[in-house]
C-alpha cells in the first residue's frame, strides 16, 4: 500500500506537485557523501558493504531497463550483431525474452500486462502481445524512452520534446513541451501525478503535472543535475523513482539521487568495471535492488530503498 501522502490523480492537484513547487525554490546543495540539513543523504539509501554486483557482461550495447510485476528485470542487449530483449529473473538467471528486437531502446510494462517499447530503427512505438506478436501504436515518432501511467496513458521522449500518446483517442500524439534540452529519461512518481524528464544536453530534470485531459501541464525545471568539471553535458539519461519519491538519474558523473522535493542528495559512483551507465530501475523479489545497464553489461546493487509497481501489484511491500 502506498504512503498516504500520494494522492489519487482524480482527487485534484497531488501533494507531490506542491512538493515540486517547494523544490524549485530550494537550494540545490550536496555532493556525494555530504550531509546538508533537509537533504535525504545517500546513507538513507545505500547499505554498508553492499556495492555494485556484476550480473552479465559481454554485450556490445545494453539499454531499456524495466521490471515487471514480480520484480523480474528486462533490458535490450546486443551481442554478435543480434539484438534481443532479455529477462533476468529474481534468481539472477538470464534468458532471451523476445528475440530479434533490433533498434529497441525504451521498455515499460503497461497496466494491461503488455510490454511497450520505443523502436528507433523503425521510428515507431510498439507493444508486444503475450504471444510475442508486435503491434505498431504510433509511427514517425523518433522516440527514445517511455513511461506508462496506471490509466494507460503513454509518454515518451524524443528530440522534439516530451510527447503524450492518448490510448482513449487511438493513440493520438500531443506534444507536451519542446523546451527540455534533448529530453531522454522519463518516469512517473508513485501516485502518477508527476511526470519527470531528464535532459541529455542540459542540466535539469523537468516535471509536469499529469492531466487525463491534456496529458500534462505546468512544465518546470525541477531538479539540477551536477555537471562534469569540464562543463560538458550532464548527459541525463534513464531514470527511476522509489516508493518515497526519490529520483535516480543516470548521468556522466554517476547515478544522481534527488529527494522528493527535487534537491540533490548525492551521486552513486559508476561501477569500476563499467563504461558509463545509461538506464536504471528497481527490480528483484523485494524490488530493493537498483539494476543498471552499462553499455557492455548489467549491474545491480542492494539498497534500503524500494521501487514500486504502478498497477495494483501482488508483490508490492506493505
Amino acid at each position: 500500500m502506498l504512503h498516504a501522502r500520494w494522492l489519487n490523480l482524480n482527487q485534484g492537484l497531488p501533494w507531490t506537485y506542491l512538493l515540486m513547487l517547494v523544490g524549485i525554490c530550494s537550494f540545490n546543495a550536496g555532493l556525494s557523501g555530504q550531509d546538508f540539513p533537509g537533504d535525504m543523504t545517500l546513507s538513507k539509501v545505500l547499505m554498508p558493504g553492499k556495492g555494485w554486483q556484476s550480473l552479465q557482461q559481454g554485450f556490445q550495447f545494453t539499454d531499456g531497463a524495466c521490471s515487471d510485476e514480480y520484480g523480474n528485470f528486462y533490458f535490450v542487449g546486443k551481442r554478435s550483431e543480434e539484438s534481443a530483449i532479455y529477462r533476468i529473473n529474481t534468481d539472477d538467471e538470464m534468458e532471451v525474452f523476445i528475440p530479434r528486437a533490433s533498434g529497441v531502446s525504451g521498455l515499460a510494462f503497461g497496466p494491461d500486462g503488455r510490454l511497450y517499447a520505443c523502436r528507433w530503427s523503425k521510428n515507431d512505438v510498439i507493444v508486444f502481445e503475450a504471444s510475442g506478436d508486435m503491434i505498431v501504436l504510433a509511427e514517425d515518432v523518433h522516440a527514445n524512452d517511455l513511461a506508462i501511467h496506471a490509466q494507460g496513458h503513454l509518454f515518451y521522449t524524443a528530440q522534439r520534446g516530451v510527447v503524450w500518446l492518448n490510448p482513449l483517442a487511438d493513440w493520438k500524439q500531443t506534444l507536451l513541451s519542446p523546451e527540455p534540452a534533448s529530453p531522454n529519461g522519463i518516469s512517473l512518481n508513485p501516485d502518477g501525478g508527476m511526470l519527470l524528464v531528464s535532459e541529455y544536453a542540459g542540466q535539469h530534470v523537468w516535471s509536469f503535472a499529469v492531466d487525463p485531459v491534456s496529458g500534462g501541464e505546468h512544465g518546470e525545471r525541477y531538479m539540477t543535475m551536477r555537471a562534469p568539471s569540464d562543463r560538458s553535458s550532464c548527459r541525463g539519461d534513464g531514470m527511476t523513482v522509489d516508493s518515497e519519491g526519490r529520483s535516480y538519474v543516470t548521468t556522466a558523473l554517476g547515478l544522481q539521487m534527488f529527494d522528493a522535493t527535487g534537491r540533490i542528495s548525492g551521486i552513486i559512483a559508476i561501477p569500476a568495471a563499467a563504461r558509463g551507465m545509461n538506464n536504471v530501475v528497481f527490480a528483484g523479489s523485494r524490488r530493493d535492488h537498483l539494476f543498471i545497464t552499462c553499455s557492455q553489461g548489467i549491474f545491480k546493487r542492494q539498497t534500503k530503498a524500494k521501487g514500486f509497481w504502478h498497477f495494483n501489484s501482488k508483490t508490492e511491500s506493505r
